[in-house]
Protein backbone atom coordinates (compact mmCIF):
# COMPACT_ATOMS: atom_id res chain seq x y z
CA UNK A 1 0.00 0.00 0.00
CA UNK A 2 1.38 3.41 -0.94
CA UNK A 3 1.91 5.85 1.90
CA UNK A 4 -1.03 8.25 1.94
CA UNK A 5 1.26 11.10 2.97
CA UNK A 6 2.89 10.89 -0.46
CA UNK A 7 -0.37 12.01 -2.01
CA UNK A 8 -1.14 14.60 0.66
CA UNK A 9 2.15 16.44 1.23
CA UNK A 10 2.37 18.84 4.16
CA UNK A 11 0.61 22.17 3.50
CA UNK A 12 -0.28 25.17 5.65
CA UNK A 13 -3.75 25.33 7.23
CA UNK A 14 -4.07 21.55 7.46
CA UNK A 15 -6.59 20.14 9.92
CA UNK A 16 -5.40 18.04 12.85
CA UNK A 17 -7.58 15.38 14.47
CA UNK A 18 -8.84 17.65 17.31
CA UNK A 19 -10.03 20.32 14.86
CA UNK A 20 -11.82 17.73 12.71
CA UNK A 21 -13.55 16.57 15.91
CA UNK A 22 -14.71 20.14 16.60
CA UNK A 23 -16.03 20.44 13.03
CA UNK A 24 -17.95 17.18 13.39
CA UNK A 25 -19.39 18.02 16.83
CA UNK A 26 -20.32 21.53 15.64
CA UNK A 27 -22.33 20.00 12.79
CA UNK A 28 -24.25 17.92 15.35
CA UNK A 29 -24.93 21.09 17.45
CA UNK A 30 -25.25 19.69 21.01
CA UNK A 31 -27.02 22.70 22.57
CA UNK A 32 -29.36 23.33 19.64
CA UNK A 33 -30.17 19.60 19.42
CA UNK A 34 -31.09 19.35 23.09
CA UNK A 35 -33.11 22.58 23.14
CA UNK A 36 -34.85 21.94 19.83
CA UNK A 37 -35.33 18.16 19.67
CA UNK A 38 -35.49 16.81 23.21
CA UNK A 39 -38.89 18.40 24.01
CA UNK A 40 -40.41 16.71 20.93
CA UNK A 41 -38.88 13.35 21.88
CA UNK A 42 -40.32 13.50 25.40
CA UNK A 43 -43.71 15.06 24.66
CA UNK A 44 -44.63 13.20 21.45
CA UNK A 45 -42.38 10.20 21.83
CA UNK A 46 -41.78 7.82 24.69
CA UNK A 47 -41.81 10.30 27.58
CA UNK A 48 -39.65 9.12 30.47
CA UNK A 49 -38.21 6.33 28.28
CA UNK A 50 -36.53 8.75 25.86
CA UNK A 51 -32.99 7.85 27.08
CA UNK A 52 -33.49 4.39 25.56
CA UNK A 53 -33.84 5.96 22.11
CA UNK A 54 -30.59 7.88 22.54
CA UNK A 55 -28.90 4.68 23.72
CA UNK A 56 -30.15 2.76 20.66
CA UNK A 57 -29.23 5.56 18.24
CA UNK A 58 -25.77 5.92 19.77
CA UNK A 59 -25.13 2.16 19.66
CA UNK A 60 -26.20 1.93 16.00
CA UNK A 61 -24.02 4.88 15.02
CA UNK A 62 -21.02 3.45 16.89
CA UNK A 63 -21.58 0.23 14.91
CA UNK A 64 -21.76 2.33 11.75
CA UNK A 65 -18.52 4.09 12.68
CA UNK A 66 -16.79 0.72 13.01
CA UNK A 67 -17.38 -0.02 9.32
CA UNK A 68 -16.91 3.65 8.44
CA UNK A 69 -13.44 3.56 10.03
CA UNK A 70 -12.59 0.30 8.25
CA UNK A 71 -13.34 1.72 4.80
CA UNK A 72 -11.98 5.17 5.73
CA UNK A 73 -8.53 3.75 6.48
CA UNK A 74 -8.45 2.11 3.06
CA UNK A 75 -10.21 4.66 0.84
CA UNK A 76 -9.40 8.35 1.26
CA UNK A 77 -11.57 10.78 -0.69
CA UNK A 78 -13.29 14.13 -0.26
CA UNK A 79 -16.33 12.49 -1.86
CA UNK A 80 -17.04 10.65 1.41
CA UNK A 81 -20.40 8.86 1.16
CA UNK A 82 -20.49 9.28 -2.62
CA UNK A 83 -17.21 7.38 -2.89
CA UNK A 84 -18.23 4.75 -0.34
CA UNK A 85 -21.58 4.06 -2.03
CA UNK A 86 -19.77 3.77 -5.36
CA UNK A 87 -17.29 1.30 -3.87
CA UNK A 88 -19.99 -0.78 -2.23
CA UNK A 89 -22.98 -0.56 -4.57
CA UNK A 90 -21.62 0.60 -7.93
CA UNK A 91 -21.17 3.83 -9.84
CA UNK A 92 -24.81 4.44 -10.89
CA UNK A 93 -26.05 4.41 -7.29
CA UNK A 94 -23.00 6.41 -6.27
CA UNK A 95 -23.82 9.17 -8.76
CA UNK A 96 -27.46 9.27 -7.66
CA UNK A 97 -26.38 9.44 -4.02
CA UNK A 98 -23.96 12.28 -4.81
CA UNK A 99 -26.71 14.52 -6.19
CA UNK A 100 -28.94 13.67 -3.21
CA UNK A 101 -26.06 14.74 -0.94
CA UNK A 102 -25.91 18.14 -2.63
CA UNK A 103 -29.64 18.67 -2.06
CA UNK A 104 -29.62 17.47 1.55
CA UNK A 105 -26.59 19.44 2.74
CA UNK A 106 -27.60 22.45 0.64
CA UNK A 107 -31.14 22.70 2.01
CA UNK A 108 -29.84 22.10 5.52
CA UNK A 109 -27.40 25.01 5.09
CA UNK A 110 -30.16 27.28 3.74
CA UNK A 111 -32.40 26.44 6.70
CA UNK A 112 -29.61 27.04 9.21
CA UNK A 113 -28.82 30.44 7.69
CA UNK A 114 -32.47 31.43 8.12
CA UNK A 115 -32.47 29.97 11.65
CA UNK A 116 -29.45 32.09 12.59
CA UNK A 117 -31.34 35.17 11.44
CA UNK A 118 -34.55 34.26 13.24
CA UNK A 119 -33.03 33.38 16.62
CA UNK A 120 -30.72 36.39 16.54
CA UNK A 121 -33.81 38.55 15.93
CA UNK A 122 -35.54 37.02 18.96
CA UNK A 123 -32.54 37.75 21.18
CA UNK A 124 -32.40 41.34 19.86
CA UNK A 125 -36.11 41.82 20.60
CA UNK A 126 -35.61 40.45 24.12
CA UNK A 127 -32.97 43.08 24.88
CA UNK A 128 -34.92 45.91 23.27
CA UNK A 129 -33.70 46.13 19.67
CA UNK A 130 -35.95 45.77 16.64
CA UNK A 131 -33.76 44.35 13.86
CA UNK A 132 -35.16 42.17 11.06
CA UNK A 133 -34.14 38.53 10.86
CA UNK A 134 -33.11 39.23 7.26
CA UNK A 135 -30.27 41.48 8.46
CA UNK A 136 -29.01 38.89 10.92
CA UNK A 137 -29.29 36.13 8.30
CA UNK A 138 -27.26 38.22 5.85
CA UNK A 139 -24.58 38.79 8.50
CA UNK A 140 -24.47 35.04 9.23
CA UNK A 141 -24.08 34.19 5.55
CA UNK A 142 -21.33 36.79 5.12
CA UNK A 143 -19.44 35.73 8.27
CA UNK A 144 -19.68 32.02 7.43
CA UNK A 145 -18.63 32.59 3.83
CA UNK A 146 -15.60 34.64 4.88
CA UNK A 147 -14.50 32.14 7.54
CA UNK A 148 -14.86 29.10 5.31
CA UNK A 149 -13.28 30.91 2.35
CA UNK A 150 -10.24 31.89 4.39
CA UNK A 151 -9.40 28.41 5.75
CA UNK A 152 -11.10 25.70 7.76
CA UNK A 153 -8.51 25.75 10.53
CA UNK A 154 -9.66 29.30 11.35
CA UNK A 155 -13.31 28.20 11.36
CA UNK A 156 -12.53 25.16 13.49
CA UNK A 157 -10.82 27.30 16.14
CA UNK A 158 -13.94 29.47 16.45
CA UNK A 159 -16.13 26.37 16.58
CA UNK A 160 -13.94 24.92 19.32
CA UNK A 161 -14.66 27.92 21.56
CA UNK A 162 -18.41 27.84 20.86
CA UNK A 163 -18.66 24.09 21.48
CA UNK A 164 -16.76 24.24 24.76
CA UNK A 165 -18.97 27.04 26.08
CA UNK A 166 -22.31 25.59 24.96
CA UNK A 167 -21.38 22.17 26.32
CA UNK A 168 -20.38 23.75 29.62
CA UNK A 169 -23.86 25.32 29.95
CA UNK A 170 -25.55 21.93 29.64
CA UNK A 171 -22.99 20.29 31.94
CA UNK A 172 -23.70 22.93 34.60
CA UNK A 173 -27.42 22.21 34.21
CA UNK A 174 -26.78 18.47 34.54
CA UNK A 175 -24.65 19.09 37.64
CA UNK A 176 -27.21 21.30 39.40
CA UNK A 177 -30.00 18.79 38.76
CA UNK A 178 -27.83 16.02 40.22
CA UNK A 179 -26.98 18.21 43.23
CA UNK A 180 -30.67 19.02 43.79
CA UNK A 181 -32.16 15.56 43.24
CA UNK A 182 -29.35 13.15 43.96
CA UNK A 183 -30.00 9.64 42.63
CA UNK A 184 -33.46 10.72 41.48
CA UNK A 185 -31.74 12.61 38.63
CA UNK A 186 -31.16 9.17 37.09
CA UNK A 187 -34.59 7.49 37.28
CA UNK A 188 -34.38 3.75 36.71
CA UNK A 189 -37.90 3.92 35.26
CA UNK A 190 -36.36 5.37 32.08
CA UNK A 191 -34.89 1.95 31.30
CA UNK A 192 -37.80 -0.19 32.48
CA UNK A 193 -38.32 -3.32 30.32
CA UNK A 194 -41.58 -2.05 28.85
CA UNK A 195 -39.93 1.17 27.73
CA UNK A 196 -38.07 -0.50 24.88
CA UNK A 197 -41.33 -0.85 22.98
CA UNK A 198 -43.31 2.05 24.45
CA UNK A 199 -45.81 4.08 22.44
CA UNK A 200 -44.04 6.74 20.41
CA UNK A 201 -40.78 4.81 19.96
CA UNK A 202 -40.64 5.80 16.27
CA UNK A 203 -40.86 9.51 17.12
CA UNK A 204 -38.22 9.28 19.84
CA UNK A 205 -35.87 7.30 17.59
CA UNK A 206 -36.36 9.85 14.82
CA UNK A 207 -35.48 12.77 17.08
CA UNK A 208 -32.52 10.89 18.57
CA UNK A 209 -31.05 10.22 15.14
CA UNK A 210 -31.63 13.80 14.02
CA UNK A 211 -29.56 14.99 17.00
CA UNK A 212 -26.58 13.08 15.54
CA UNK A 213 -26.89 14.53 12.04
CA UNK A 214 -23.52 15.92 11.00
CA UNK A 215 -21.32 13.37 12.78
CA UNK A 216 -20.62 11.70 9.43
CA UNK A 217 -19.07 14.81 7.90
CA UNK A 218 -15.49 14.07 8.95
CA UNK A 219 -14.57 12.23 5.74
CA UNK A 220 -15.36 15.34 3.69
CA UNK A 221 -12.17 16.94 5.04
CA UNK A 222 -9.84 14.25 3.70
CA UNK A 223 -8.04 16.63 1.36
CA UNK A 224 -7.52 19.15 4.16
CA UNK A 225 -6.52 16.70 6.90
CA UNK A 226 -2.87 16.35 7.84
CA UNK A 227 -3.15 12.54 7.99
CA UNK A 228 -6.55 11.54 6.55
CA UNK A 229 -6.11 7.75 6.77
CA UNK A 230 -5.62 8.03 10.54
CA UNK A 231 -7.34 11.24 11.66
CA UNK A 232 -10.72 10.82 9.89
CA UNK A 233 -11.57 7.39 11.42
CA UNK A 234 -10.23 8.46 14.84
CA UNK A 235 -12.17 11.74 14.77
CA UNK A 236 -15.35 9.89 13.77
CA UNK A 237 -15.03 7.42 16.65
CA UNK A 238 -14.29 10.07 19.27
CA UNK A 239 -17.07 12.35 18.02
CA UNK A 240 -19.87 9.80 17.92
CA UNK A 241 -18.95 8.36 21.35
CA UNK A 242 -18.65 11.81 22.95
CA UNK A 243 -21.90 13.03 21.39
CA UNK A 244 -23.74 9.83 22.24
CA UNK A 245 -22.70 9.79 25.91
CA UNK A 246 -23.47 13.50 26.30
CA UNK A 247 -26.94 13.21 24.72
CA UNK A 248 -27.83 10.10 26.72
CA UNK A 249 -26.88 11.64 30.06
CA UNK A 250 -28.54 15.00 29.34
CA UNK A 251 -31.77 13.33 28.18
CA UNK A 252 -31.78 11.07 31.25
CA UNK A 253 -31.12 13.95 33.66
CA UNK A 254 -33.80 16.06 31.95
CA UNK A 255 -36.31 13.28 32.60
CA UNK A 256 -35.08 13.22 36.20
CA UNK A 257 -35.60 16.99 36.45
CA UNK A 258 -39.17 16.61 35.16
CA UNK A 259 -39.89 13.48 37.17
CA UNK A 260 -40.52 10.23 35.29
CA UNK A 261 -44.17 10.01 36.32
CA UNK A 262 -46.07 12.29 33.99
CA UNK A 263 -42.96 13.41 32.09
CA UNK A 264 -44.96 13.65 28.85
CA UNK A 265 -47.58 15.95 30.36
CA UNK A 266 -44.99 18.17 32.02
CA UNK A 267 -42.99 18.41 28.80
CA UNK A 268 -46.17 19.39 26.94
CA UNK A 269 -46.83 22.11 29.52
CA UNK A 270 -43.33 23.57 29.02
CA UNK A 271 -43.54 23.24 25.22
CA UNK A 272 -40.57 24.08 23.01
CA UNK A 273 -38.87 26.04 25.79
CA UNK A 274 -38.58 22.94 28.01
CA UNK A 275 -34.79 22.90 28.36
CA UNK A 276 -34.44 26.67 28.74
CA UNK A 277 -37.19 26.72 31.38
CA UNK A 278 -35.54 23.88 33.30
CA UNK A 279 -32.20 25.71 33.17
CA UNK A 280 -33.97 28.78 34.61
CA UNK A 281 -35.56 26.63 37.33
CA UNK A 282 -32.34 24.93 38.42
CA UNK A 283 -29.62 27.47 37.48
CA UNK A 284 -31.43 30.80 37.53
CA UNK A 285 -32.69 33.32 35.00
CA UNK A 286 -29.24 34.58 34.03
CA UNK A 287 -28.12 31.06 33.10
CA UNK A 288 -31.28 30.62 31.02
CA UNK A 289 -30.61 33.91 29.21
CA UNK A 290 -27.01 32.87 28.57
CA UNK A 291 -28.23 29.55 27.18
CA UNK A 292 -30.60 31.43 24.86
CA UNK A 293 -27.75 33.57 23.54
CA UNK A 294 -25.54 30.50 23.16
CA UNK A 295 -28.33 28.85 21.18
CA UNK A 296 -27.67 31.52 18.54
CA UNK A 297 -23.94 30.75 18.69
CA UNK A 298 -24.68 27.03 18.42
CA UNK A 299 -26.81 27.66 15.32
CA UNK A 300 -23.99 29.68 13.78
CA UNK A 301 -21.46 26.96 14.57
CA UNK A 302 -23.69 24.34 12.97
CA UNK A 303 -24.22 26.54 9.93
CA UNK A 304 -20.46 27.01 9.50
CA UNK A 305 -19.89 23.23 9.69
CA UNK A 306 -22.78 22.28 7.37
CA UNK A 307 -21.86 25.03 4.88
CA UNK A 308 -18.33 23.58 4.80
CA UNK A 309 -19.67 20.04 4.30
CA UNK A 310 -21.99 21.13 1.47
CA UNK A 311 -19.17 22.96 -0.32
CA UNK A 312 -16.94 19.89 -0.15
CA UNK A 313 -19.60 17.74 -1.81
CA UNK A 314 -19.86 20.37 -4.55
CA UNK A 315 -16.07 20.35 -4.91
CA UNK A 316 -15.91 16.54 -5.06
CA UNK A 317 -18.59 16.30 -7.75
CA UNK A 318 -17.10 19.13 -9.78
CA UNK A 319 -13.71 17.44 -9.71
CA UNK A 320 -15.40 14.29 -11.03
CA UNK A 321 -17.06 16.19 -13.87
CA UNK A 322 -20.56 15.70 -12.43
CA UNK A 323 -20.84 19.46 -11.88
CA UNK A 324 -19.18 22.30 -13.82
CA UNK A 325 -15.40 21.98 -13.54
CA UNK A 326 -15.04 25.61 -12.50
CA UNK A 327 -16.46 24.60 -9.10
CA UNK A 328 -13.46 22.32 -8.52
CA UNK A 329 -11.04 25.22 -8.02
CA UNK A 330 -8.98 24.54 -4.89
CA UNK A 331 -6.65 27.02 -3.19
CA UNK A 332 -3.60 24.96 -2.19
CA UNK A 333 -2.15 27.77 -0.10
CA UNK A 334 -5.22 28.19 2.10
CA UNK A 335 -6.26 24.56 1.69
CA UNK A 336 -9.87 25.44 0.75
CA UNK A 337 -12.23 24.58 -2.16
CA UNK A 338 -12.80 28.26 -2.85
CA UNK A 339 -15.17 28.04 -5.83
CA UNK A 340 -17.49 25.55 -4.13
CA UNK A 341 -17.49 27.65 -0.96
CA UNK A 342 -18.53 30.72 -2.91
CA UNK A 343 -21.18 28.70 -4.79
CA UNK A 344 -22.88 27.53 -1.59
CA UNK A 345 -22.82 31.08 -0.20
CA UNK A 346 -24.34 32.46 -3.40
CA UNK A 347 -27.02 29.74 -3.46
CA UNK A 348 -27.89 30.58 0.16
CA UNK A 349 -28.25 34.27 -0.70
CA UNK A 350 -30.57 33.41 -3.61
CA UNK A 351 -32.68 31.09 -1.42
CA UNK A 352 -33.01 33.57 1.46
CA UNK A 353 -33.67 36.40 -1.00
CA UNK A 354 -36.59 34.43 -2.42
CA UNK A 355 -37.94 33.74 1.07
CA UNK A 356 -37.65 37.40 2.07
CA UNK A 357 -39.29 38.60 -1.15
CA UNK A 358 -42.51 36.63 -0.54
CA UNK A 359 -42.67 37.60 3.14
CA UNK A 360 -42.85 34.01 4.42
CA UNK A 361 -42.68 33.46 8.17
CA UNK A 362 -39.18 32.01 8.68
CA UNK A 363 -40.03 30.02 11.80
CA UNK A 364 -43.50 28.77 10.93
CA UNK A 365 -43.07 27.96 7.24
CA UNK A 366 -39.43 27.98 6.16
CA UNK A 367 -36.81 26.91 8.71
CA UNK A 368 -38.46 23.62 9.82
CA UNK A 369 -39.13 22.57 6.22
CA UNK A 370 -35.61 23.28 4.94
CA UNK A 371 -33.89 21.72 7.95
CA UNK A 372 -36.37 18.83 7.91
CA UNK A 373 -35.77 17.94 4.27
CA UNK A 374 -32.02 18.29 4.80
CA UNK A 375 -32.11 16.04 7.87
CA UNK A 376 -34.12 13.41 6.01
CA UNK A 377 -31.64 13.43 3.15
CA UNK A 378 -28.59 13.13 5.42
CA UNK A 379 -30.10 10.19 7.31
CA UNK A 380 -30.90 8.59 3.94
CA UNK A 381 -27.25 9.12 2.98
CA UNK A 382 -26.15 7.48 6.22
CA UNK A 383 -28.42 4.49 5.50
CA UNK A 384 -27.13 4.18 1.92
CA UNK A 385 -23.53 4.42 3.13
CA UNK A 386 -24.19 1.82 5.82
CA UNK A 387 -25.50 -0.65 3.23
CA UNK A 388 -22.59 0.10 0.90
CA UNK A 389 -20.03 -0.29 3.69
CA UNK A 390 -21.66 -3.58 4.72
CA UNK A 391 -21.26 -4.88 1.15
CA UNK A 392 -17.65 -3.63 1.04
CA UNK A 393 -16.85 -5.30 4.38
CA UNK A 394 -18.49 -8.60 3.41
CA UNK A 395 -16.40 -8.72 0.22
CA UNK A 396 -13.32 -8.28 2.42
CA UNK A 397 -14.55 -10.39 5.32
CA UNK A 398 -11.20 -12.11 5.93
CA UNK A 399 -9.50 -8.75 6.34
CA UNK A 400 -12.37 -7.19 8.29
CA UNK A 401 -13.01 -9.93 10.81
CA UNK A 402 -16.28 -10.88 12.54
CA UNK A 403 -16.58 -7.78 14.75
CA UNK A 404 -16.46 -5.33 11.85
CA UNK A 405 -18.80 -7.55 9.80
CA UNK A 406 -21.34 -7.81 12.60
CA UNK A 407 -21.19 -4.08 13.33
CA UNK A 408 -21.68 -3.24 9.66
CA UNK A 409 -24.77 -5.45 9.38
CA UNK A 410 -26.25 -3.97 12.58
CA UNK A 411 -25.59 -0.44 11.28
CA UNK A 412 -27.27 -1.14 7.93
CA UNK A 413 -30.37 -2.59 9.61
CA UNK A 414 -30.50 0.10 12.30
CA UNK A 415 -30.13 3.04 9.93
CA UNK A 416 -32.73 1.48 7.65
CA UNK A 417 -35.15 1.51 10.59
CA UNK A 418 -34.14 5.10 11.40
CA UNK A 419 -34.82 6.20 7.82
CA UNK A 420 -38.24 4.52 7.93
CA UNK A 421 -39.05 6.36 11.18
CA UNK A 422 -38.05 9.72 9.72
CA UNK A 423 -40.06 9.17 6.53
CA UNK A 424 -43.11 8.07 8.53
CA UNK A 425 -42.94 11.09 10.84
CA UNK A 426 -41.67 13.68 8.36
CA UNK A 427 -44.46 16.20 8.98
CA UNK A 428 -43.62 16.05 12.69
CA UNK A 429 -39.93 16.59 11.90
CA UNK A 430 -40.75 19.58 9.69
CA UNK A 431 -43.52 20.78 12.10
CA UNK A 432 -45.55 21.85 9.05
CA UNK A 433 -48.55 19.71 8.09
CA UNK A 434 -49.38 21.31 4.73
CA UNK A 435 -50.14 18.68 2.04
CA UNK A 436 -47.30 19.89 -0.19
CA UNK A 437 -44.77 19.47 2.63
CA UNK A 438 -45.76 15.83 3.12
CA UNK A 439 -44.71 15.19 -0.50
CA UNK A 440 -41.32 16.90 -0.25
CA UNK A 441 -39.41 13.67 0.61
CA UNK A 442 -40.22 12.51 -2.93
CA UNK A 443 -37.47 14.84 -4.13
CA UNK A 444 -34.87 12.24 -3.11
CA UNK A 445 -36.14 9.20 -5.06
CA UNK A 446 -36.65 11.50 -8.08
CA UNK A 447 -33.09 12.81 -7.75
CA UNK A 448 -31.73 9.30 -7.27
CA UNK A 449 -33.55 8.11 -10.41
CA UNK A 450 -32.22 11.08 -12.38
CA UNK A 451 -28.69 10.34 -11.16
CA UNK A 452 -29.02 6.70 -12.19
CA UNK A 453 -30.24 7.71 -15.65
CA UNK A 454 -27.42 10.24 -16.03
CA UNK A 455 -24.89 7.62 -14.99
CA UNK A 456 -26.17 5.20 -17.61
CA UNK A 457 -25.93 7.95 -20.23
CA UNK A 458 -22.36 8.76 -19.13
CA UNK A 459 -21.34 5.13 -19.48
CA UNK A 460 -22.52 5.14 -23.09
CA UNK A 461 -21.68 8.68 -24.21
CA UNK A 462 -18.54 9.45 -22.20
CA UNK A 463 -16.95 6.17 -21.15
CA UNK A 464 -13.64 7.76 -20.15
CA UNK A 465 -15.36 10.15 -17.74
CA UNK A 466 -17.50 7.32 -16.38
CA UNK A 467 -14.46 5.10 -15.86
CA UNK A 468 -12.74 7.85 -13.85
CA UNK A 469 -15.63 8.38 -11.41
CA UNK A 470 -14.90 7.91 -7.70
CA UNK A 471 -11.28 6.90 -8.21
CA UNK A 472 -10.32 7.38 -4.58
CA UNK A 473 -6.92 6.96 -2.99
CA UNK A 474 -6.62 3.29 -1.88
Amino acid sequence: MTDISDRWPARPHQLSTPYIIFLVIAAAAPLASMIGNLPIAIERGTGANVPISFLIAGAILIAFTTGYAFIGRRIVSTGAFYTYVTEGLGKPLGVGTAYCAIISYGTFAFGLAAACGYFDEQVAIAIGFDVSWKIFAAISVLLTGLLNYRSMDVSSKLLAVIIVVETAVLMVFDGTVIAAKGGAAFPLASFAPGGWAATGTGVSLMTAFTCFVGFESGALYSKEAADPARSIPLASYISVIAIGVFYLLTAWITVGALGPDGAKARAAAYGGTLVLDLIKRYDGEIASDVAGVLLCASMLATYIAIHAAASRYVFALAREGLLPRVLARFDERRNVPVAATLAISLATVICLGGIASVGADPYAAVIPVLIGIGTLGIIALQAAAAIAIMCYVIRRRKEAGPIVQGASVCAAVGLGVALTSVCTNFTLLSTVSAPLVAWLPAIYPVTLAAGLAFSVWLRQARPHLYAALALAEH
